[in-house]
Order: structure tokens, then sequence, then C-alpha cells
């Protein structure tokens, strides 16, 4: 021990730690400013409200010292014996708060002390503790690199003139890789990034850095906190999580969420996995007792087989993507103005819900981006742009998927550019929110004007079933129920529909000729007259079930005659020899404006659901009218509905009836009049 020449042999002893020597040597490996960071964190653990960092540089500025000084409780010899002799299992495990002030404790791996050799080759620890009847005492801790398996312990004697508690350690031999550490270098960020949460939970401590206080809030430019989806693990284990955004006013390249326990104390990194843009900086901290859990079952950093933690951390991420799509708005804003002075901006007025301002977001985002990057689009003639927005507001309104390429292929975005908005809006999109609350409007549209269609009186006298209101229906079966969104055509099904549609139709079997298909759009064999059938995959390929529905015209009842045609229809057809009678299941169900009160007390019968006055394993018959129909999709629909807080109109249910089905509709029922 030729480093420690000047202890006196008969007042030092020897401490020897039960490790091997390489694994010493990988924990005294790191990065300066962490290893920095883990004394300053013990120095809290020890109380300390008051830490200066000095530096000691040469004359060519390289530091050549460091000194850690706190003003905390010190190391007790027992502390000392037992903290330096041995690895893991630290003291702080069963003591989770300070002795005094009731901080709550960071360090429990009873391994940060080796990090100090990752910043020099000698390290001391100087402090004083009070000892029995609260006497101060004084003694020096000494180690080496070249021996980290044994530390030098002095004895204790009364500390110097004005010496008070506290523990100051020193690290001397420094490596040559600490520029880091220089008055131009970045170690005040870095440490800012990391003691940011801890200092915000405790005001009133004071970490000194070459002689200024570290002060995150200073170079902090907004700071956010967000609550995560709770959810269950497989294994039962309740999970939440908070996490905080914090953007900084300075560069920096790495952007990482911090893996920290409740209180904000930083236990991992891994990467943030986003690329909001190169204007924001910023360090996410997750904060869960979760992952206090699995530090503790040292398999924290096993992201990829651990699930809880793996949905916990994509949790997060989609949190950083709505934080920065919001941030990446609020940019716009400016810009927004000057397009509604110009009069190019694609929107009217105030957005009127949550889905108006989703939309709004992502096209505010895109344009952003455009006018950023493109020259010719800030430059350009007013009308150009007035152009460019339009066509993304279209894009957006009608096909949200087709951004991407209008941004590369038309606009030619940068690809780099590109990456960052496809990251921004992957995974639970808001294209894909807005595609979704786009379908849930135009459902509701569609209820509305539908039955303005059905009860209207011109137009219930003047619709035409099979040409115009079975047309319609054949691309909306979701009326009937949302498992009949996701059909298929079936030839045998036609086939049968076409052979015993006389049961039904009794005038057909007198007509002599032949009975001609009926066709869609596309040219492909539909239903027969009046029916509307679809086959619904099942997850066994041998089992099918089938909706077959007859449209009555809106001016004819339903009565017992009705009654007795479709079950007569739905027996021969469900009895067909083509048909596996085990293995296929078949609701028919005759549908008009009213029934007769015969009819209806038949569909309101003990035992059976309601609707149906036939029922059976594979085979249910039943009635229903419009009203009915109508009810329930609004009912399947009515959740959605009031998390849009959106009402559809008449006007707007008549205006998409002629958008989509103008070729189908009477001549009785006119547009509206904002659309004619």
């Amino acid at each position: 021990m030729s480093d420690f020449a000047t202890a006196e042999p008969t007042s030092t002893r020897f401490i020897h730690v039960q490790a091997q020597a390489d694994h010493l040597e990988s924990l005294a490996r790191g990065k300066p400013v962490t290893a920095l960071a883990e004394l300053v964190w013990n120095a809290l653990d020890a109380d300390a409200d008051r830490i200066r960092i000095g530096i000691t540089d040469n004359d060519l500025g390289s530091p050549v010292a460091v000194e850690i000084a706190d003003n905390g409780s010190g190391i007790s010899l027992s502390d000392a014996e037992r903290a330096f002799g041995n690895l893991g299992g630290s003291w702080k495990r069963e003591q989770r708060l300070t002795q005094r002030a009731h901080k709550k404790m960071h360090g429990r791996d009873g391994k940060g002390r080796f990090k100090a050799f990752a910043l020099g080759h000698r390290v001391e620890w100087d402090t004083v503790f009070l000892g029995e009847n609260d006497e101060a005492q004084h003694y020096v801790i000494k180690g080496s690199s070249d021996r980290l398996q044994d530390f030098e312990i002095g004895s204790p004697s009364p500390p110097p003139n004005g010496r008070g508690r506290g523990t100051r350690v020193r690290i001397t031999g420094i490596q040559e890789s600490l520029s880091v550490l220089s008055r131009d270098g970045s170690a005040p960020r870095q440490l800012a990034e990391v003691f940011a949460l801890y200092l915000r939970n405790y005001p009133a401590t004071d970490i000194i850095y070459r002689g200024e206080r570290l002060d995150p809030k200073a170079v902090q430019k907004a700071h956010e906190t967000y609550v995560l989806p709770a959810f269950v693990t497989e294994n039962g284990v309740s999970v939440s999580g908070e996490l905080d955004i914090v953007e900084w006013t300075f560069s920096k390249k790495e952007r990482r969420i911090c893996m920290c326990d409740s209180d904000g104390f930083v236990l991992h990194e891994i990467e943030a996995g986003i690329r909001p843009g190169s204007e924001f900086n910023f360090t996410a901290y997750l904060r869960s007792d979760y992952v206090s859990k699995l530090q503790q079952q040292n398999v924290l950093s096993l992201e990829e087989l651990e699930p809880g933690l793996r949905r916990l951390v994509e949790d997060a991420r989609a949190s950083l993507r709505s934080h920065f799509r919001r941030r990446k708005a609020e940019s716009a804003s400016e810009l927004v103005k000057q397009w509604k002075q110009e009069g190019v901006y694609p929107f009217a007025g105030d957005a009127t819900g949550p889905l108006e301002a989703a939309r709004r977001e992502v096209f505010d985002i895109c344009a952003l981006s455009i006018h950023q990057y493109l020259d010719s689009f800030r430059e350009g003639p007013v009308k150009d742009r007035q152009f460019t927005l339009r066509m993304l507001k279209t894009a957006l309104d009608e096909n949200p998927e087709s951004l991407k390429r209008i941004l590369s292929e038309v606009l030619e975005l940068p690809k780099e550019r590109q990456n960052e908005l496809a990251d921004l809006l992957q995974y639970t999109t808001l294209s894909s929110i807005i595609e979704a609350s786009k379908l849930v409007a135009d459902r509701l549209h569609f209820l509305a004007g539908l039955q303005e269609l059905l009860f209207r009186e011109e137009t219930k006298r003047d619709l035409r079933e099979r040409s115009q209101l079975h047309r319609m229906l054949d691309n909306e079966t979701w009326i009937f129920g949302e498992e009949y969104l996701l059909t298929s055509s079936d030839e045998n099904l036609n086939t049968v529909l076409h052979k015993h549609l006389s049961t039904l139709r009794p005038e057909l079997s007198r007509k002599k000729s032949k009975q001609k298909a009926v066709l869609r759009d596309d040219g492909t064999q539909a239903v027969i007259d009046l029916m509307l059938a679809r086959e619904i995959p099942a997850y066994a390929q041998t089992q099918r079930e089938f909706l077959v529905v007859e449209l009555k015209r809106p001016s004819q009842k339903i009565d017992l005659d009705v009654q007795r045609q479709i079950l007569g229809y739905a027996m021969a057809v469900a009895s067909d020899e083509r048909f596996d009678t085990q293995n296929t299941r078949w609701t028919f169900l005759a549908v008009s404006n009213e029934m007769t009160p015969d009819a209806r007390r038949t569909i309101s019968q003990d035992g059976k659901p309601y609707g149906f006055f036939h029922h059976e394993k594979n085979i249910r018959v039943g009635l229903a009218t419009w009203g009915e129909v109508l009810n329930a999709s609004r009912a399947r629909l009515e959740l959605f509905r009031t998390k849009l807080d959106y009402t559809a109109t008449k006007d707007q249910g008549v205006a998409l009836l002629h958008r989509k089905y103008a070729q189908y509709l009477p001549e009785s029922l006119a547009p509206p009049e904002s659309d004619r």
C-alpha cells in the first residue's frame, strides 16, 4: 500500500471485500458523470442537504482532482465495516428513509463506492460522525484501483477545529478522459438531468458544482406529467405509473427514458424510442413501483422478456408521442394565424369537438413540417399554399394513409422528416383514431339519413326495395349487427335462395320467364329480389352462419301472412340438401316500417328471444320494424357518440346518402340546401 505511506501502521486496519477482482473492476468502470452522480446520491442518503462538487484543474484546464463534500451524518465505524467489507446487501435495503429528514433513499445495492474509481485511481473518504455520547469522531477510508478488494480504515480521533459532520470524498490520479468535467464540459447539464425530479421533490437541497448551484428549472423549457393507463400483468400484478417529460433548453444527443421508482430515483435507462424532431431535447422519467420490484429481482434490463415491463414502456412511448404531437401543433399556432390571414387555412372557425381537434392537430403537424422544409411552399404564391393545404386536408378526410405518399412523392419531404412524422403518428395513430371516429360519424349520418328516407311520406311512397334500398344496405350490413360487417357472398346460398323463392313469392311461380340473376355493381351475383344474405366467417372452417333479410317496402305492414311466408321460406332454405344442418346456423328477418298487433304478439313469447317467433338449435326466424333496427344500431354506437360529443343531424344524414348512394335515391329525397 505504497499510496498510503503517511498512515501509521498501528492506527490503521484493512478490510477485505469478499468478491472476485474482475467483478469489482467491472463496477469501477463507467461514465464519469454517472460515477459523480453515485457519490452525490451517497451524500443525499446520508441526510446531506448541501453538497459541494469541486474540481481542481491543471494549467491546461484539465481536471486533476475531484472532491465531493457534504454536510450529512458521516460514516460511522460500524457502517464502514459493513459498507466497505461487503458487496451487496446494503443496509439501505432495510432502511428506506434517511434518519434525520426522512427523505427517500436512493442506494440499496452497496455498489456505489466502487463507481468512484471510474473517476480516478485513488479515493479517500474523509468523514466526521457522532459517536457515543454524541462526540464527534474523525477518520479516513482509503482505496486504490489496483487493489479494489482492500480498503484501509484509519482509527477515529477528534475532528480538526471547525470541521463539522459530513464526508469529503477526494479523488486523485484522474483518468485522462474527464473532459466532461472541465469548465466548458457538459457535466452540469447532465447532473441537472439526473437530479431534476429529486430537486423538485426536495427544493431545499443544494448541489453545487464548480461554485454554481444546480438548478434544473433554469435549463428546463417545459415539464409535463402524464398518468399512464393502469393494467394487471399475466401474473396478477397491478401496474400503474406516471411519466414526467422534461424538455431542456440545451441540445442533447441522447433521448432517454429513465426508469425510476415512484419517487423519481433513476434505476435504469433505455432509449426513448421516438423521434420528435431535432427541435426537442428532452428526458422522460417513468415512475412506478413496478420498476422498483423488477429492480429488486434484477430483471429491470430485460424489457423484451418481461411482458409487464414491455407494456409499461410502450405506454410511456405512446404518451411521449402524444405529448410531442401536441407540442408540434402548438408550434404551428403562429403559422396557422398567418395562414388564416392569407385565407389559405382550410378549416373554418374553432374545432367543434375531440374529433375535429384531432384532425386539425395532425393537419397542423404535417403542414408545419412542409413549411419548415420546403422553400417553395414558404416563398411561393399564396395560391400554391392554398392548394397544398387543401390537398393535405382532403387526404386527411378521405384517406389518412395517403398522407405518407403525398409527403414523400408529391411534396418530396426529406426522408428524415418523414421518419419523424411517421414515428409521432405510429401505433395508435391519430390518423387511425380519426379514421375510426369518421367511421362512427358516418354511421350516425347514415342512420339519420335512412330514417328520413324510410319515414318521410313522399320518399316512403317512392322508395323501391330491390333497386334502391337493397343496394344501399348491401354496403351497410353492420346495421343488423356488428358481426355482419365482415362477410362474404356464397354461390350455393344464392342458388338455394333462387330455388325456394317461390315459397316466399308465390306469384313468381306463375311467371314463365326464367328469373334473371341480380348483379352487383362489379358484375358479381347478388341475392335475388329483396333478399339480403351474407355468410359470416367463423373460427372453425366447418361452421357457417347466414343472415337472410326480407326487405318489405315501407308502405307494406308485416302481418301474419308475411310471418307464415318467411317461416315457410326459412324452413325450406335451411333444410336444403346443400347445407350441413349440424354446422350451419340461420337467421331470417322480415323488416318493414310497421307491424300489425297480431304479428307483434308472435315475437314476444316466453322462452324465446324478443323479436323471434321461431327459435331452435340452428335456425331462428323473426320480425322487426325499421324503428327497432335503427334504435338498436344507435344503441351500439351510443358510447362512441358520447365520447365524441357528436350528434348527427337530419341534413347531414341526407347529405351522406347523396354523397354515397345518389344513384339509388328517389327524386323526392332532395339534397340539403347547403349541398345543392
